[in-house]
């Protein structure tokens, strides 16, 4: 190819200027004569760089390295106007070179956000108040013969959900202004409740003596008693730290007992001491039934360790003969004032799934049965009573009541002849309080005539002044009346308009067997 002539080069001699050029293009051209006067070795020569010149143009755009894409856009009415953009080919080479070279996908903290986010607090299965009474239902007609646990332990406070109060109301003689009484008192305690949780017997220092009546000053501090008896009524009347109006007071309440408690380790168990200086045993019996209620009504976590470690100590406190005293494991044994209180808790314990030792039933039962007489109808305070006494004998049917005496036992069926004749007695709500629930437990035409003599002269005592609207007070000094005060005696004439639905019917053909273990 080296003797080939350059494409851009030519052996005619081109004119020098434009005249001579114009002057040749005038000139005649002969038809064939430009070639015929050309030698062989040229006209080869053109017909070769023609040739190439031919092939250089088929092989200038190279259709491996363009791609036309065609694209629309409308700019005018007439139509869209067609756009061409070239995207070159890539070198394999090249895309080995960038992946070698990228950087690497950045980390991301936090999650990708697809959706607002919502803030949700964790559900607590304390907030959670489950009404197992219908499911317990079911599963009773469904197998008949079998008693279960939701039956054996829940319904016994069912009493207090909203439908069910309403309903045992109208059966066990409760009436609307029994119920407005209960409203009326459960205001008064709130407006009493310390800044700390707590309520106090001193109840003149948080209202600055616009109720009068405070308890003893030596009852001053028992703080544990005193906001066990105020929370109580809050609780019969179906109120929690998680529903009802009075969440935050009874959860302030609540809060406190468990702060206040002493919290040990006694025979390798964990237990809650909720004495108070001066209380002793009886306001800690007091404060146990109160969280105990309180975690059965809710089955909140928080309140089950301490719930069951105040049980724990009623077990460990319990004297030689079965009974409890003032003092733990007093060696003067048992008396029937302060046994009671702890086997309420025990009770509320067990009806809350709470761990109650069989053999702390069975020792109750040997101290009833030490202070009991005349076949289980009477009771005595520390030993058995000679005649009708009727204070410890309404404790002690009670207690007879919840450890498995049935309704037709000849203890039961005498000692609440004996509960009926007595009638109620205006000096005494400690009494009252517990042959109220002896005597509604037990039903009938004795019930009917004790219940509309209390509830309409509890009633109609409740205070309408403006300090102590809703509050009791009589002036009695039986059975710590006046020790307690005016806060005392409101918690019992409330938790007596509440003996309707406190607890659910012991005898009747849908109540359930809620004895203990033994």
């Amino acid at each position: 190819m080296s003797n080939v002539p350059d494409a851009n080069r030519s052996n005619t001699v081109l004119p020098e200027s434009s005249t001579e050029m114009e002057e040749e293009l005038d000139q005649p051209v002969r038809r064939g004569g430009f070639l015929k006067a050309m030698p062989a070795w040229l006209v080869s020569t053109l017909v070769h760089v023609m040739i190439l010149l031919i092939l250089g143009l088929v092989t200038v755009a190279d259709p491996t390295k363009i791609v036309n894409v065609l694209t629309a856009s409308a700019t005018t009415e007439e139509g869209p106007e067609i756009e061409e953009f070239t995207i070159e080919q890539i070198d394999p080479g090249e895309v080995a070179e960038m992946e070698e070279v990228s950087e690497p996908m950045t980390d991301f903290d936090e999650p990708m956000e697809m959706v607002e986010p919502t803030e949700m607090a964790p559900m607590e299965i304390s907030e959670v108040a489950l009404d197992m009474s219908q499911m317990a239902a079911e599963i009773s007609s469904a197998t008949s013969s079998l008693q279960t646990l939701s039956q054996a332990t829940i319904q016994p406070l069912g009493g207090r959900s909203e439908d069910m109060k309403k309903k045992l109301l109208r059966e066990y003689g409760g009436n609307e202004s029994s119920e407005a009484a209960v409203t009326e008192a459960l205001k008064w305690f709130s407006r009493h409740q310390m800044p700390n949780g707590a309520w106090t017997f001193a109840h003149s220092q948080v209202c600055r003596g616009a109720c009068g009546n405070p308890g003893e000053p030596n009852f001053a501090k028992a703080y544990n008693a005193a906001t066990s008896m105020a929370l109580l009524p809050f609780m019969g009347a179906g109120q929690t730290h998680v529903q009802g109006d009075y969440r935050e007071v009874v959860l302030r309440g609540l809060r406190f007992l468990v702060q206040n408690g002493k919290a040990g380790m006694k025979n390798g168990m964990p237990v809650l001491d909720l004495m108070d200086p001066g209380g002793n045993m009886y306001s800690h019996g007091l404060a146990s039934i109160t969280l105990c209620e309180a975690y059965a009504m809710t089955a909140d976590p928080e309140l089950l360790g301490p719930a069951q470690a105040s049980l724990n100590f009623i077990a460990y406190a319990q004297c030689r003969d079965g009974g409890w005293r003032y003092r733990v494991q007093d060696p003067n044994g048992g008396d029937t004032s302060v046994f009671g209180w702890q086997v309420m808790a025990l009770k509320s314990g067990y009806m809350g799934h709470l761990s109650v030792p069989p053999i702390t039933i069975q020792g109750s039962v040997m101290f009833l049965d030490k202070v009991g007489s005349n076949n289980g109808a009477f009771y005595g305070y520390d030993k058995p009573a000679t005649a009708f006494r009727q204070g410890t004998t309404a404790i002690g049917l009670l207690c007879r009541m919840y450890t498995g005496w049935d309704k037709t036992h000849p203890g039961i069926v005498e000692g609440v002849s004996n509960l009926a004749n007595a009638g109620v007695k205006k000096d005494d709500l400690y009494y009252n309080y517990y042959a109220a629930q002896v005597l509604r437990q037990y039903g009938g035409e004795k019930w009917e005539k004790y219940n509309v003599e209390l509830r309409d002269w509890l009633v109609g005592i409740q205070s309408q002044d403006s300090g102590s609207k809703g509050s009791w007070y009589i002036d009695s000094k039986v059975h710590g009346m006046e020790s307690g005060g005016r806060l005392l005696q409101t918690s019992f004439a409330t938790m007596i308009l509440e003996v309707y639905y406190r607890h659910m019917p012991l005898y009747s053909n849908s109540a359930s067997d809620e004895d203990f273990p033994l």
